[in-house]
């Protein structure tokens, strides 16, 4: 697995990926470290950052949303390009691995605030305005999406 370094658009944020490539799919993959606000507001920020770098090689006919999964147990955020009945993924997908936060799992505001967190940045990433995705967020399954 070659790492690569991903410097996002319009943020000064150098960030190791780890490039894991399959039959029809490439997860980019990183690890962050630390618990804290400020830490995990930077870890979201490059993750969605990314996730809208790869939107031009990731968008399909019928994408529609860019999808924001929160796993509390695993303390992990996938980040997808997906069709209405969120079940055709685009073919690469930005997977972030938050280990100091799996002691928070039963904490039932976390996912609120990466939520917050999340929106917020996308509200003001200009480069999310030139696609007409919508953004949404689960922390449990498919089915049970909110809008960011």
């Amino acid at each position: 697995m070659p790492l690569k370094t991903c410097v996002t658009p319009d943020m000064s944020i150098n960030h190791p990926w780890q490039s894991q490539s399959a039959a029809n799919h490439t997860v980019y993959l990183s690890r962050f470290s630390s618990s804290d606000q400020p830490a995990l507001k930077q870890a979201l920020e490059t993750c969605a950052a990314k996730a809208v770098g790869l939107l031009d090689v990731n968008i399909q006919e019928d994408s529609l949303y860019l999808l924001f999964e929160w796993n509390p147990a695993r303390a992990e955020l996938v980040i997808v390009v997906t069709d209405a009945n969120k079940t055709n993924d685009g073919a690469y997908k930005v997977q972030a691995e938050l280990p100091d936060l799996q002691d928070k799992a039963a904490d039932e505001t976390l996912p609120e605030t990466i939520k917050f967190l999340l929106s917020d940045f996308l509200a003001s990433y200009s480069p999310f305005f030139s696609y007409s995705l919508v953004a949404i967020f689960h922390s449990s399954s498919r089915a049970e999406t909110s809008l960011l």
